[in-house]
């Protein structure tokens, strides 16, 4: 008659060494997570911002050449759909896509009825430009993913440096910060341009050696010679 073995238990030391060498590779991995997710986010944001792209160049087309403009919104304005009495560049370029969800990127923690919309554009652009005052559309910034806590639906990047014009040899990237979410996926952020494209850039590259934010820097060279 055989003798019947039975399992060995898992002592109490082999238990916590199971369970340290399972916290290390978790520590090992969790940040290659962390980055995996950020880059599937950031796609997302990108894909919106193409759509955002499509939608500006269809206004464009039907504006004759101007951008949105913001402009108070009139009692029962059914385009202010968050009700703050200013219909804004995103709520004009509402009528030109399927679905308004593409205004919001999907890492926004922000209450989407207050906060419609994760993006704002280059303040530039607010003041009834004309598509013709645009030198090189390709390489120039119409809008990007703002900062959370910055609760406004535009960049005005003039103010990150205190002079005029721009200096691309000197990177405001501290007062930008503020305003743009410019490394939030994995130190980089990504940016519309004029033309439909999206790029995805770290902050310097906007800057230097040609400030993207400024569509006349095209012809801007050292000394202001064009």
């Amino acid at each position: 008659m055989g003798v019947r073995m039975g399992r060995r238990a898992f002592t109490l030391i082999e238990l916590l060494v199971n369970m340290a060498i399972i916290a290390i590779l978790m520590s090992l991995l969790f940040p290659v997570f962390v980055v995996a997710k950020n880059r599937v986010i950031g796609f997302t944001s990108m894909s919106n911002l193409r759509q955002i792209g499509m939608a500006l160049n269809a206004y464009l087309d039907e504006a004759e050449g101007h951008f949105p403009k913001p402009y108070w919104a009139g009692e029962g304005d059914k385009m202010d759909d968050n009700k703050d009495g200013v219909v804004e560049w995103y709520e004009q370029l509402g009528l030109y896509v399927g679905d308004p969800r593409i205004f919001r990127s999907k890492s926004d923690p922000t209450d989407p009825r207050q906060y419609p919309c994760s993006y704002a554009d280059n303040s530039w652009f607010d003041y009834f430009i004309h598509i013709s005052s645009v030198p090189d559309p390709a390489n120039t910034i119409y809008a990007t993913e703002r900062q959370y806590s910055y609760q406004k639906y535009f960049i005005e990047w003039w103010y990150w440096q205190t002079q005029w014009p721009p200096d691309p040899t000197q990177t405001p990237a501290e007062r930008a910060k503020k305003d743009i979410a410019h490394d939030r996926y994995n130190g980089s952020n990504n940016y519309l341009f004029v033309d439909g494209r999206v790029a995805f850039l770290r902050f310097p590259q906007t800057w230097s050696p040609r400030v993207l934010w400024y569509p006349d820097s095209f012809y801007e060279r050292e000394g202001g010679e064009p």
